[in-house]
């Protein structure tokens, strides 16, 4: 059978960044780094890893783009496995109109670069 985490509707774009993280729940904020990115959501490596369903709150910066990316996401799968990168996926909920320009300029960045 098929590892969920293997099937992917969305190509990634691989982005080391910071990332600040406000998980609802109890206002409890992180900074994980951003590993992945891709149109339905981004991986966080971090070993403080919660509950699937957990929402947050995250921003970030890309590189060369002048306003942060922000948005609402939900864990969807954690990463435990000591022989991986420790952290969570993260599906997108919301993402605000820079985030979404950014995402639509690197894809066609990649598209382009075959």
């Amino acid at each position: 059978m098929t590892d969920p985490k293997n099937r992917r509707k969305f190509a990634r774009i691989e982005l080391a960044t910071q990332v600040k993280v406000v998980f609802r729940e109890k206002d409890q904020r992180d900074s994980m780094i951003l590993q992945n990115l891709s149109e339905g959501g981004l991986f966080l490596e971090s070993n403080v890893l919660k509950p699937i369903g957990t929402v947050l709150d995250f921003e970030f910066r890309v590189e060369n783009e002048g306003q942060s990316i922000q948005g609402k996401g939900i864990v969807r799968w954690v990463e435990e496995d000591p022989l991986r990168r420790k952290g969570m996926g993260i599906q997108f909920l919301e993402l605000n109109e820079m985030g979404q320009e950014v995402l639509s300029k690197l894809y066609k960045e990649v598209k382009s670069r075959g």
